[in-house]
């Protein structure tokens, strides 16, 4: 399974969150991140 987000493909959710939350560190925390990837994630 993938995991896509911003256009972005991941193997696992934890190297998305890894890779994209320095993008969004400025507007939330890692846990708000985390939820906001798992209700907007693309799973394939």
């Amino acid at each position: 399974m993938t995991y896509k987000l911003d256009g972005a493909k991941f193997p696992t959710m934890e190297e998305l969150i890894e890779a994209l939350y320095p993008l969004y560190e400025d507007r939330m925390n890692r846990e708000e991140f985390r939820k906001f990837a798992d209700e907007n994630v693309e799973k394939s």
